[in-house]
């Protein structure tokens, strides 16, 4: 029981909303995914990978943030974003990279695609 309290209280963060997103992007790399309700690629796993966990710094410092559309609509739209899930890599603050789902609700996108783009841009 301490222990899952404990493991809740190391990966609690605040609520992401349009009113803090560029704040909370601002300084750093970050790997944000954007959901939808509706969207079928939800119910399958973020990444095939161990570094990618929400909440969480993994590869060379990048956080990682999963955020359901309703919680962003006015970021959504300034981003144009229209599939979902949309992964978006930020480098302080500033869109560097965006994978969108194909039409048929799938994101392709492997943590290697994700492992090149923050290499590429942590130069």
């Amino acid at each position: 029981m301490r222990l899952l309290l404990l493991l809740s209280l190391m990966f609690s963060q605040q609520q992401v909303t349009d009113q803090n997103f560029y704040g909370t992007i601002f300084s750093g790399m970050h790997l944000v995914r954007v959901t939808a309700d509706w969207s079928q690629d939800n119910k399958q796993e973020f990444f095939q990978g161990k570094f990618i966990v929400e909440g969480d710094t993994a590869y060379h410092g990048t956080t990682i943030t999963i955020l359901p559309s309703k919680n962003i609509p006015n970021t959504i739209r300034k981003l144009r974003i229209r599939n979902f899930p949309s992964v978006i890599l930020f480098k302080d603050g500033k869109k560097v990279k965006m994978w969108k789902a194909d039409f048929d609700g799938k994101l392709d996108l492997t943590t290697g695609d994700v492992k090149k783009a923050i290499d590429w841009h942590i130069r």
